[in-house]
């Protein structure tokens, strides 16, 4: 049995490319982002994709990363475990900043790919946040 072969590509479409990791026709790659998408102008990521099989997946940090073309902040991230919202820290699994100074805006937490309702630590977790704190730990029995 021969080993999958991992092929990039670079496809280029009007004023930006995107690269994208192959492995038997899906997007995977394990060293780095699957797909990224850059402006041509200037270089400047408008987004980073990490994908397993397929599937959005990221152990290390969130799966989905989107800038801000103008500022290079990132202005939204998405955890991502074997394709489903996921984090295992329970920090928030979607975020969402303002591209201007970078300042947390939002942040969701899930279950079952459904919002869930903003608790009392979640709603601290956000406060310290939002304020450039250290964020608590906010452990959480039956959430790994």
């Amino acid at each position: 049995m021969s080993a999958p072969m991992l092929e990039y590509r670079i496809e280029e479409e009007g004023p930006v490319f995107t690269e994208l990791w192959l492995l038997d026709d899906r997007p995977h790659r394990e060293d780095g982002p699957a797909a990224i998408m850059h402006r041509t102008l200037d270089g400047a990521v408008a987004f980073e994709l990490w994908y397993c099989q397929g599937r959005l997946h990221r152990l290390d940090g969130p799966a989905a990363v989107y800038y801000d073309l103008d500022s290079g902040r990132v202005q939204e991230v998405h955890y991502f475990r074997d394709g489903g919202l996921f984090r295992a820290d329970n920090g928030p699994e979607s975020l969402t900043f303002d591209a201007t100074t970078g300042r947390l805006r939002h942040a969701t937490w899930y279950r079952d790919n459904a919002p869930e309702a903003l608790t009392w630590t979640r709603w601290l977790w956000l406060t310290r946040a939002r304020a450039g704190e250290e964020q608590p730990d906010i452990t959480m029995p039956g959430k790994a």
